[in-house]
């Protein structure tokens, strides 16, 4: 489902993931080298500037951000996406 995040939207969701990500002291290219993407994408996803993020690429940055079932909950509510698995 296309997903158009609004800014209060992308403002949670950057707060979340930097959140996560500070929590494990990794940069933002760390992170797009663990997930399997460029720094450009997974920045941008940070940013909520990725319109429409693939689950599967959700649910691997979860996992490299050792994101709490809670927290996992949130980013995909915030962007709209079901869970995959």
């Amino acid at each position: 489902m296309p997903v158009a995040t609004t800014p209060a939207t992308s403002d949670a969701l950057r707060d979340l993931l930097v959140t996560c990500r500070g929590r494990i002291q990794v940069s933002q290219e760390r992170v797009a080298i663990e997930v399997g993407v460029s720094g450009r994408h997974y920045g941008d996803l940070e940013r909520g500037r990725v319109r429409r993020p693939n689950p599967v690429l959700l649910t691997r940055v979860a996992e490299v951000l050792q994101m709490s079932h809670d927290e996992q909950a949130r980013m995909h509510s915030l962007l709209d996406v079901l869970p995959t698995g």
